[in-house]
């Protein structure tokens, strides 16, 4: 580590299912009864759910007896139900308190998600959040989840340089994201997928933590 100043941070692209929003509940909930409905086995916990989950989602649904030509029906089954129970998910410990900590370093913040962004704006509008954002965007198919296509149309337009932004993300996804791009990476553990063990990139319990590691300069150094 050779720096302890957040000058060398410009901006935060936040990831939201999982990170910032404490969905995980929800997510298992309504696969346990995508699955019942096949006459699959459930999650027992939400433990279990974190080891099994993983993206891209046509895996985790075949990790779990999904495949084939019932994938697009059981997707979207699970995305009506999660859509009716995701209003019940509250933030993460700590978030607002993040945000406007992370607003006061004078640090851009961005929300990324593998959501479409129609159906992301409704779930954070319970939040109140946007105002922390530069920006808010999502995916645009559903059935291929995968972000790195937005992330990286929003790094080139941002104009900051990959080593001065942070990601933080709950997913591998989300890692190897970070990685292709070059940006540094903050893994947060209580989101919907078991971080790996090989030790590469900082991993926090509380979003209370990532002020810390913004401000101890390079995470990960």
């Amino acid at each position: 580590m050779t720096d302890t100043s957040t000058s060398t941070i410009d901006a935060v692209c936040w990831d939201w299912n999982g990170t910032l929003l404490d969905d995980v509940g929800v997510a298992r909930a309504a696969m346990d009864l995508v699955l019942a409905g096949r006459g699959l086995p459930g999650f027992v916990d939400e433990a279990a759910y974190r080891r099994v989950f993983g993206f891209p989602i046509r895996d985790f649904y075949e990790r779990v007896g999904i495949s084939g030509a019932d994938f697009v029906a059981a997707a979207d089954e699970y995305l009506a139900r999660f859509a009716i129970g995701v209003d019940t998910a509250s933030l993460h410990p700590d978030a607002l308190q993040t945000l406007e900590a992370v607003d006061a370093l004078g640090v851009e913040q961005v929300l990324i998600s593998a959501t479409p962004e129609a159906v992301l704006e409704r779930q954070l509008a319970p939040h109140a959040l946007t105002r922390h954002f530069s920006g808010v965007h999502g995916i645009t198919d559903v059935y291929h989840a995968s972000k790195e296509q937005v992330v990286g149309s929003w790094l080139a337009a941002s104009g900051h340089h990959p080593s001065r932004v942070v990601m933080v993300g709950d997913t591998n996804h989300d890692e190897e994201i970070a990685e292709l791009l070059g940006v540094r990476f903050v893994r947060f553990r209580n989101g919907h997928q078991d971080p790996p063990a090989h030790g590469r990139h900082p991993v926090i319990d509380g979003l209370s933590e990532l002020v810390p590691e913004l401000t101890r300069g390079n995470p990960g150094d």
